[in-house]
């Protein structure tokens, strides 16, 4: 669906650049110096091999602003699709397609990438979630299942430490729920769905949006609901259809792009917001991002804390978005609380990846990676001066994730 830059949620896969094995390395301490503790970045480069499948290395950096970053080194290696999250001091490794496992990655005293657990599903997971301190809670929503599956993990050991399940039927009538997003907040977990077609992809219930409400820790059902005031909830692989502030109230991110998979628009695209305790939506909030940026969407969104998130905005109306483009982007702060939308100087309009955004924020600053021309460099982003510096260039075909850790 996308370019060569963008096809990796449909990549298969292949044999790796080093072997073909699985979590191997591919040492050359020519072009990368032996990681050490100082080693505090952590990137996950995707290269597409002669048979159009990718493989995924997950290498630490030192530094990310200069010179070029390349697979060969120390690193974790992944043949497949992978889809890479970080919480804690952990990134983890969601495996897609064939591979349907899931593996922690840490970080030793000496800088040293490690495996932490293997765990794998019947189906690839959705999305996991940070619960507590030990507790992650992953989904596993396929269009070919009528359940819905919450499992328990382990956050140390990677492992499952009980399932719950429900029917498909608890949170529609129509086929093929479709994850957008999922945060869990006080005893509440929120979960985000639009409704597609599993052969055609065609989206032809785009006029509320929708979040089905669970209780936590105890993960029972309990109930759907529902605003007309915009479109459903996120788009396809992004992921970010929910997003957590520090008091608890849960951000609700719709916009119908054709680019990020819709076919239709009936909806203005807008954020909702659940307030901390609360299983309705709050009818006094409303932030209609299509008033504040002339008729423009917001595809991607990353909470940075103190009401503000990274945004990724198409700069194209719905009407004129190539589907499946993941673009053109423009990339801004968003203040929640005073419904702003201030862009980011110094940045190229660039194309999104079709998947989570790859992006790492550290004290005032956010690193991602943004394609440019014939190649792709690492930007920071200084969220004060909302201005951005060129960094390293990346030596793949996207970047799956950026880490620290």
């Amino acid at each position: 669906m996308f370019s060569m830059k963008h096809t990796s949620k449909l990549a298969l896969p292949v044999l790796s650049l080093c072997s073909a094995l699985l979590f191997t390395s591919c040492d050359s301490k020519e072009d990368n110096p032996t990681p050490d503790a100082d080693s505090s970045f952590v990137v996950s480069l995707a290269i597409q091999g002669s048979d159009g499948g990718f493989t995924y290395y997950t290498v630490p950096f030192r530094d990310v602003m200069s010179g070029s970053l390349s697979a060969k080194g120390k690193g974790i290696e992944q043949p497949g699709y992978f889809d890479f999250t970080q919480i804690d001091n952990t990134i983890y490794s969601i495996g897609g397609l064939d591979d349907v496992n899931v593996v922690g990655i840490s970080k030793t005293e000496t800088g040293e990438l490690k495996q932490v657990g293997n765990v794998s599903f019947p189906n690839s997971l959705s999305d996991i979630v940070k619960a507590d301190d030990s507790k992650l809670v992953a989904l596993e929503m396929a269009s070919t299942s009528d359940m819905v599956k919450f499992h328990t993990i382990n956050s140390g050991t990677v492992s499952v430490s009980s399932t719950k399940q429900h029917r498909v039927s608890d949170i529609t009538n129509l086929s093929a729920p479709s994850y957008s997003g999922m945060t869990i907040s006080g005893n509440h977990l929120y979960l985000s769905y639009y409704i597609s077609d599993p052969n055609t992809f065609a989206t032809p219930h785009t006029d509320k949006a929708q979040i089905a409400v669970y209780s936590y820790p105890g993960l029972e059902f309990q109930k759907v609901i529902e605003d007309n005031r915009t479109g459903p909830i996120g788009g396809f692989n992004t992921k970010s259809g929910l997003i957590k502030d520090e008091r608890g109230d849960v951000y609700a991110l719709s916009h119908s792009n054709p680019a990020n998979g819709y076919s239709q628009t009936t909806n203005k695209g807008g954020i909702l917001r659940i307030k901390s305790g609360e299983t309705i939506f709050d009818q006094s909030y409303f932030f209609d991002v299509e008033q504040v940026t002339g008729g423009k969407n917001i595809a991607h969104l990353k909470y940075l804390g103190n009401g503000k998130a990274l945004a990724e905005v198409n700069s194209a109306d719905n009407s004129q978005q190539a589907r499946w483009s993941d673009g053109p982007l423009r990339t801004a702060i968003i203040d929640l609380n005073s419904k702003t939308v201030t862009y980011i100087n110094g940045l190229p309009e660039h194309a999104g990846n079709g998947r989570r955004l790859a992006a790492v924020q550290d004290g005032k600053y956010v690193y991602m990676a943004i394609p440019e021309g014939d190649g792709i460099f690492v930007y920071r982003i200084d969220t004060e001066t909302n201005t951005a510096t060129k960094g390293a260039e990346v030596e793949a075909n996207f970047v799956a994730g950026i880490s620290k850790l």
